[in-house]
Formats: C-alpha cells, structure tokens, sequence
C-alpha cells in the first residue's frame, strides 16, 4: 500500500509539473503574440503550440491544461486526506473514506476522456501535442495504481457513490457541496459566456454572430445601399490594422447605416514592388488565402483569424486555415496559388497606387481618406458625423 501511495504522488506531481508547462505553452500560444515556439513544436505534426490554438483546447472556456491542474492537486489531497483532515480547514476530507477508490474511478473517466482528446488531435486536428501525450500515460499509470484487483469496477464506483451519498448526509457537508457547485456553475459560466481564458473561441463567436446579424458577402459586411460607406487598406501584419478592424467591427453592432468594403494593402515585397525591404513578411500570402477564401464565402473567417495569428509564412497558413468550419482546404490552397487570385491581388495593389495610399491603415469614409488608428470614440463619432444612426435598444 506505501509503494501504491509513493508511486502515485511521483505520477501526481509529474502530471502536475507537465500541466504548469503545458499552461505556459497555452498562454504563449494564444496571448502573447510575439513569444517563441516552444521546445515542443517540432514540425507540422508535432505540434504543442498548434493544439493549444485550436478550440479543442479548452472546456468550458477553461484550458484544458488547468482542468488537469485541478485533477492533479486533488489527487494530493486525497493521497493525503487521512493526515490533512486533523487540520481545521481541511477537516471536510475525512468524507473520503476510500480514497483509492476515489482515485481509480476519477482516473478512469480521465483516461477514456483522454483518448477520446487523442482521437480528436490524430483525426480533426492533425497534430500531436507530446506533453498531452504524457499526460494521458500519467493517468493510466494512475487508475492502474489504484485499482483494487480484488473488486471489479462497479463494485469501486458503487463504493465512491456510497461515500458521497454518506457525506452529503451531514448538514455542513452539504451546503459545502451545494455552495461549491454554485460557485463553480458561475465560474463556467463567467468563462463560457466572456471566453476570456479562450480566445479562439472568441474569435470565431464573432466571426459567427456579426456573419448572422449582418449582410456579409465576399469582403463587404452590411448593405450597398447604406449612408455611409467605409473602405479599409489593412495589412495583417499591421497592428494598427487589427485595432481599426476590431473598431469597425464593434461599430456595425452599435450603429446602422454602414457599408464596410475590405481591401488588401500587404506592405510586403513578395507581392508589393513598392516595398523595397519587407518589415511584413507572409503578409502577400495571407493576402492571396483571403481572396480566395473569397470564392467559398469565407472572407471574413480568414480576416479574423489572420489578424488574430499572424502566420509568418504559407506553412503557417496551412495550419491556420483548418481552423474554419467548413472550408475545403485543399481547394483553397490551390486557388491561394492560381493566377487568377495572384492577378486579382495584383489589381488591388495598383489601386492603392493609383489613389496615392501610402501606409496602413487606411480607411476612407464617403470618399474621405484618414490613416492611421482612429481611437474608437472618435471613429464612432465620425461615422455618426458621416450619417450613420446609433441603433435603438430594444
């Protein structure tokens, strides 16, 4: 029993250390812009940084990798339930009247989770995030530790259920209980409704409600017909780009009248013979996937996520374009890089040529050209100024 008990707290606090690691990664990944790949990201299938950009990352708004922070600690509390429970806090463990039974039921619903996530990764994702893949062997290791070889599974799920059932019998442990259901059903929520811990999902959630609200066809978002029409020159390397874009974004929820047309303005000189050294690199190939994402009626999925990601080069994009629902990959790669889409790229160029445009952003409104960010207060004060009308609550 001492050996079962030594054994699991070495997996525990393995499988602890890898989910503080696999957070790092998680947070680099989707909030810091500029951080380094890390060491786990080795090629197009290995992938750490890859995995933990997809919406497959998190539950709930929560990433994965603090569920499993959650299971790892509790798991030294239960270790440990029969010392801890002397100290007044902790008092509440002594419910736990098998805690190896707890153990091995909670490692088995992990482990079959587990797979189902590694099923996920190999098919839908196509990437293999190796710590993850530590994780799940961590939890094997421990539900086979743990099993009582004497009894079958159900005996030990039946014996887990009894002892809760035998705890929430007590006044105090059962308005603990309700009062830390309550509190984690406002957690999910708070993080399923803000995604402020996911913002992947938040990404696409605004891709899907301003592509159901408003008229959005190829690049243009809302009515030909409207007062005021905007035209935007972005780059997506251009950070200044991705603020205008968020700002028109949040106006065509707060004001009607608007008729936004995106144009591509990449200052990179694969496409650009205007820009003698490149400070944009990769910004002419994201440029030709949102044209030709075009032709699927995806514009916008591919706006949003290559201002959200920033691929660097073609391969990222790659990786990136699997992110959208519904969208034939392999037919975009092959338009991406068609004459067509390239000649069409080349047109918009001359364009900005033609009409003297000189930096990004740029966006002109009823013929009136303004570059550069525009604080949102004052953008929205504009497009009232050009004819646009608050929207009324209703």
């Amino acid at each position: 029993m001492k050996i079962k008990k030594i054994l699991t707290l070495i997996f525990a606090l393995a499988g602890f250390a890898l989910t503080i690691k696999l957070c790092e990664i998680y947070y680099n990944a989707n909030f810091a812009k500029y951080a380094l790949p890390s060491f786990c990201t080795v090629n197009e299938v290995v992938d750490c940084d890859g995995v933990a950009k997809t919406f497959y990352s998190q539950f709930f708004g929560i990433p994965l990798c603090l569920w499993g922070m959650f299971l790892y600690l509790f798991t030294l509390l239960l270790l440990f339930a029969d010392k801890l429970k002397n100290f007044k806090y902790l008092k509440f463990l002594e419910v736990f009247k098998n805690p190896h039974s707890y153990i091995f039921v909670l490692y088995s619903v992990a482990f079959a989770i587990s797979m189902l996530l590694a099923g996920i990764s190999v098919f839908q994702i196509e990437k293999i995030c190796v710590l993850c893949v530590a994780t799940y062997f961590i939890d094997l290791g421990i539900a086979v530790l743990n099993k009582d070889y004497t009894k079958n599974l159900f005996y030990e799920l039946k014996q887990s259920i009894e002892d809760f059932i035998s705890a929430v019998k007590i006044k105090k442990y059962l308005i603990a209980f309700i009062s830390v259901v309550t509190a984690g059903i406002i957690i999910l929520i708070f993080t399923s409704t803000s995604l402020i811990l996911a913002p992947q999902l938040k990404t696409l959630k605004g891709i899907s409600t301003y592509s159901k609200e408003y008229k959005v066809s190829g690049n243009t978002i809302g009515n030909p017909n409207a007062k005021v029409t905007i035209h935007t020159y972005l780059d997506y390397n251009c950070p200044a780009c991705f603020l205008v874009d968020l700002s028109l974004k949040r106006a065509i929820t707060e004001l009607k009248g608007l008729f936004i047309i995106h144009h591509n303005f990449p200052l990179d000189s694969e496409c650009n013979e205007k820009i003698t050294q490149s400070t944009h690199k990769g910004s002419c190939a994201m440029a030709r996937y949102v044209l030709a994402a075009k032709k699927q009626d995806k514009y916008w999925e591919l706006n949003d996520l290559f201002f959200e990601k920033t691929p660097a080069s073609e391969k990222e994009i790659k990786k990136i374009i699997k992110l959208v629902n519904g969208l034939n990959c392999k037919q975009l790669i092959e338009d991406a890089n068609s004459e067509e889409v390239k000649a069409e790229l080349k047109q918009e160029l001359e364009n900005v040529i033609k009409n003297k445009f000189d930096g990004t952003p740029t966006i002109v409104i009823n013929g009136k050209k303004h570059v550069g960010n525009i604080p949102y207060p004052q953008l929205k004060q504009m497009l009232i100024d050009a004819g646009a009308e608050e929207k009324q609550n209703e």
